[in-house]
């Protein structure tokens, strides 16, 4: 049986497949006014991050359900089926169209909710297809991936709340009142969703505070592969992963421009799936 995975452009896949011919990933969209950019195709994240610094209204928007229409109906012919791993329903319709263009499309496709994005994803879609190539059952192999939703921690910090009331995240009244006392929201992925769950004085101690969670992390063998991301702060990254050394497998991840939209630059932060 010839399998396509299907994935969006949130994802941030793994070494091991980056160029594996059987993923296709499908683009949001960036909206800079209003007009439209499909993401990693006609804008790329330093470009966005470049317009949200300029003060221009940055926004995100899923893919339309014709455009899952469009990928099915040309793959059809060339997959048994499709599995797709895509961006947290609670964030985003973009699982809900791609459901929706497979029917459309008639195209049998076994859908998986991430509960998350980014690097998580990526490392989902990466132990799905290993598992699928080596014989496992779907239904196994379903029901494997319905449980390791449950493993997933992305926590990060912002700069400011400026880009969160742009987007309608909070109140303006909010966004001004944290920005002028240095107010630092450390954020993490709950159940599908992004929630603050506390809030530390000076971006400085923020930091602190999520580079000593990670650190405690890896030394605790919670995690082995992870991705530190960052909002147009490479160098802060970077210092982050020189710091935390060998003892896990880091790289740095410039923040996926359809998150950055909603967080703005100087946001950085840190996502894995627990070690099994």
């Amino acid at each position: 049986m010839k399998i396509a995975y299907i994935t969006d452009s949130t994802v941030v896949l793994p070494d091991s497949i980056q160029n594996h011919p059987d993923i296709h990933v499908v683009p949001l969209y960036v909206v800079k006014g209003d007009q439209p950019y499909k993401d990693g195709v006609e804008v790329d994240a330093k470009t966005v991050y470049e317009w949200i610094d300029a003060g221009e209204r940055v926004s995100t928007s899923q893919p339309a359900i014709g455009d899952f229409v469009t990928l099915y109906e040309g793959i059809k012919d060339q997959y048994d089926m499709g599995i797709a791993v895509h961006l947290s329903s609670d964030l985003s319709g973009t699982y809900s169209a791609s459901v929706q263009g497979a029917e459309i499309a008639e195209f049998k496709l076994l859908a998986i909710d991430s509960r998350a994005g980014i690097y998580t994803m990526g490392l989902m879609l990466e132990e799905l297809i290993e598992r699928v190539e080596r014989g496992d059952a779907l239904e196994d192999v379903e029901t494997y991936m319905k449980q390791r939703v449950e493993d997933v921690h992305i926590e990060l910090i912002l700069q400011n709340l400026t880009q969160m009331q742009k987007g309608g995240r909070i109140s303006k009244s909010k966004a001004l009142i944290g920005n002028m006392l240095q107010l630092k929201p450390v954020l993490r992925f709950e159940e599908g969703l992004i929630v603050p769950y506390q809030t530390v004085r000076t971006y400085k101690k923020a930091q602190a505070q999520l580079f000593e969670a990670l650190r405690q992390a890896i030394d605790s063998g919670e995690c082995m592969d992870v991705s530190i991301f960052h909002g147009n702060v490479p160098e802060l990254a970077e210092s982050w992963k020189r710091e935390l050394g060998d003892k896990a497998n880091i790289r740095v991840d410039t923040l996926a421009p359809l998150l950055g939209a909603h967080t703005g630059s100087g946001s950085v932060g840190f996502s894995f799936l627990k070690t099994k």
